[in-house]
């Protein structure tokens, strides 16, 4: 009877939700999800209520391998659990060795400045920026006006530093070059009010290659010349040590082209495609020893804040790490205390 009067009201239903539907859409959804819901959970009651005997009988009959699962499921848990606070012990053991590395550490200075010459000089100049060269371009210094200790701005060389400057020079291998021999590059290291602290001057020449074997050369190397893959050029890289930055700091360098003494003025000078100037500071010997051991040093202090954090968890917040500690010591200890308790009545 149920199912006849099913099929004979289930079209009028569905007419009668169908222009609800149009009427009020929001209203009549919230039904028919509600009534969507109530044949899930009738159809979920019914196959639990079928399938649990079986299951109620299936694991009092594997009653042991559930105790074993439930035990190694939870000696798992534990064990995540004491990996995870040792993962977070490990990673503040890397933060507090990374601080301390921040501190004690101290990187060599390393600049890279492209040479621009001026060649309206008989000998031709080039300014280095280290921290400003606002009283210096132009040859003007200004050392009555600016006084030396009263720079602007961060220095950029630390005290007691050695310095090495590297005047890298990109010169063709012409013939005038190759006929002008030895030329002299200078390096001036000023302060910020144009007055030279120090100066170093290095001689230097293209490296010699004779007639035949420049021939040679250029006949296997005739393909990546003519592609303009290479071209025929020397890299002069001239060195300069010795130099140690005082309590003033060095404000800007000029790099010079001397003139050879036996040229008329305006000659003299070698050819460049370009020209670049590298600044190495070298650290102190202990900052020195620490820089080149840095990475080693850092998981040094890393291990051994570890081990250190490690043993304060252990002998001070011991149930934090191991938690089944606690209720170990408490039923140990309660037949002693009721033992106790008997013996005192």
């Amino acid at each position: 009877m149920k199912l006849i009067f099913m099929f004979i009201t289930s079209p009028f239903l569905f007419m009668f939700y169908s222009c609800m539907f149009f009427m009020d859409p929001l209203g009549t959804t919230r039904k028919g999800k509600d009534f969507v819901i109530g044949i899930l959970n009738r159809m979920r009651c019914f196959a639990f209520s079928y399938i649990r005997p079986y299951v109620n009988r299936w694991v009092k009959e594997n009653d042991s391998f559930w105790s074993v699962a439930f035990r190694w499921g939870w000696g798992f848990m534990w064990s995540m659990y004491v990996c995870c606070v040792l993962f977070g012990l490990l990673v503040s053991s890397f933060v507090f060795s990374g601080f301390v590395m921040k501190c004690l550490v101290e990187k060599p200075i390393q600049m890279r400045e492209v040479l621009n010459f001026d060649y309206t000089k008989l000998s031709p100049v080039a300014y280095v920026p280290v921290m400003s060269c606002a009283g210096v371009v132009g040859g003007r210094s200004s050392e009555n006006k600016v006084d030396a200790r009263k720079w602007a701005g961060e220095r950029v060389i630390p005290s007691k530093h050695k310095v090495q400057v590297t005047v890298e020079l990109r010169v063709p291998e012409s013939g005038y070059n190759r006929n002008l021999g030895i030329f002299q590059t200078r390096v001036d290291f000023l302060l910020s009010n144009g007055k030279a602290i120090a100066s170093s001057s290095q001689p230097c020449m293209l490296r010699f290659r004779s007639e035949p074997i420049r021939l040679i050369t250029t006949f296997l190397k005739i393909a990546p010349l003519l592609t303009g893959y290479i071209s025929e050029t020397q890299t002069l890289n001239v060195k300069m040590r010795g130099f140690v930055e005082g309590d003033v700091p060095t404000s800007c360098l000029k790099v010079t082209l001397e003139q050879r003494a036996e040229y008329q003025p305006g000659a003299g000078i070698p050819e460049i495609y370009d020209a670049s100037l590298i600044i190495e500071s070298e650290l102190p010997l202990f900052k020195r020893m620490i820089w080149l051991w840095k990475m080693s040093i850092f998981i040094w202090i890393a291990m051994m804040a570890f081990f250190a954090e490690l043993l304060f968890a252990l002998v001070c917040c011991t149930p934090i790490i191991i938690p089944k500690t606690r209720q170990r010591v408490a039923s140990g200890r309660s037949p002693a205390t009721l033992n106790h308790l008997q013996a005192q009545h």
